[in-house]
């Protein structure tokens, strides 16, 4: 074989390999874009609840959906949530059927500090603790 065949052989290899990459790549950045989309949509279903229960001493009284909001929320992280996460919000729904507020207020307090941190992880922004 001559050096022009070689050639011919290694840049069809080349080619064929960077597309391969190329495709790799790509699948792994689409899933990751897909699961940050649902990871927002869980947190997203969590703020509700989390600003009717900081913002009222009777946030069942003074918020009619509220429920709704915590099954939904629930579901969410029951779905797409870490373990970790939906292990907090269990405590957190299992010290409001309880009406044990100060549990209920403990479990969505460190949830809360947990998913703030995690999220900024995720999209990458600077950490500020409160």
């Amino acid at each position: 074989m001559e050096i022009k065949e070689w050639i011919m052989i290694i840049s069809v290899i080349v080619i064929v390999t960077g597309w391969f990459t190329n495709s790799y790549l790509n699948r792994r950045h689409e899933i990751s874009k897909k699961r940050l989309d649902y990871r927002l949509e869980t947190l997203q279903s969590f703020l509700p609840v989390f600003l009717s229960m900081s913002s009222s001493s009777k946030p069942f009284i003074d918020n009619k959906t509220l429920n709704d909001k915590i099954i939904y929320a629930r579901v969410n992280f029951q779905i797409y949530g870490y373990q970790d996460e939906w292990i907090l919000f269990n405590s957190f729904t299992i010290a409001i059927d309880k009406q044990d507020v100060s549990e209920a207020t403990i479990c969505i307090n460190k949830l809360t500090k947990l998913i703030r941190n995690r999220i900024q992880i995720e999209l990458k922004l600077p950490n500020f603790d409160l």
